[in-house]
């Protein structure tokens, strides 16, 4: 049992596409709203036989009809869950609105997911744009990650049109991309002497080029940053934070990230 119940709650904050559908989904007619609500308190007494530690941020009607949307945060990270009307059943996954082409559940974590940028430490950082710059945004990224190549070409061009815009790149890897590690140390070892330089190696890695494996003494950069992703409840990139702790993940486009910067 204790076995089932850890593997829901792993699920209930992953973004794997996943479906359920309960046999006991209640109805009242053509307005199901008007009589179905729910409270935090019952969502909190709902999940508390998933993960009684679990946080419940606010419970109410989903964009889906006949399921209520429970938004969850738990060390750190926030997601979202859903349950019927007969609150028997938990659904876990993504709702996708097909018409409008958008991620539904992805916007509701955006919207709500927020980070103390006092704690985000850019000792590590590979910096660019101005130095000086009032406007900062805070990218974790990958050097190996397809999407962190697409958002940094996206950045660039950003950077062309504001001059203020100071860019932090924490680097970290993930488990999936093998060389990874190495090229964070690299490219961190590098940029303690050379900023420019470590910024062009990190391109050269969204783009497939060779980059230098650098050796710079005991200290693990790579290993620092990973838990410093790990500490904020970072686990996948890319991820933009910006100055007012607003956080948007994914290879966003230039319109997006300059509203944000408003």
């Amino acid at each position: 049992m204790k076995k089932l119940l850890f593997t829901i709650v792993m699920f209930m904050f992953s973004f794997s596409i996943s479906f359920a559908f309960g046999k006991d989904m209640q109805g009242c007619g053509s307005d199901c709203v008007a009589c179905h609500k729910i409270t935090k308190g019952e969502a909190k007494a709902v999940l508390s036989a998933v993960d009684p530690n679990v946080a419940v941020e606010s419970a109410r009607h989903s964009h889906v009809r006949g399921l209520y949307e429970v938004l969850l945060k738990k060390d750190g990270k926030t997601s979202v869950v859903y349950l019927d009307f007969s609150k028997n059943n938990l659904i876990l996954g993504r709702i996708i609105d097909i018409k409008n082409k958008k991620d539904v559940t992805r916007e509701t974590i955006d919207e709500n997911s927020s980070i103390d940028v006092s704690k985000i430490s850019t000792k590590n950082a590979i910096v660019m744009g101005n130095k000086q710059g009032k406007k900062k945004i805070y990218i974790f990224s990958d050097p190996e990650c397809p999407f962190c190549t697409k958002l940094h070409d996206q950045v660039v061009e950003l950077l062309k049109k504001e001059p203020q815009l100071k860019v932090y790149i924490i680097l970290f890897a993930l488990p999936m991309h093998k060389d990874a590690g190495w090229k964070t140390q690299s490219i961190v070892c590098k940029s303690k002497k050379d900023m420019d330089s470590a910024v062009k190696m990190l391109e050269d890695s969204y783009h497939g080029k060779p980059v230098e494996k650098i050796e710079c003494g005991k200290v693990n950069y790579a290993e620092e940053n990973k838990k410093l992703a790990e500490k904020l409840g970072i686990g996948a990139t890319p991820t933009i934070v910006f100055q007012n702790g607003k956080v948007i993940m994914g290879a966003v486009g230039t319109d997006e990230i300059k509203k944000h910067l408003k």
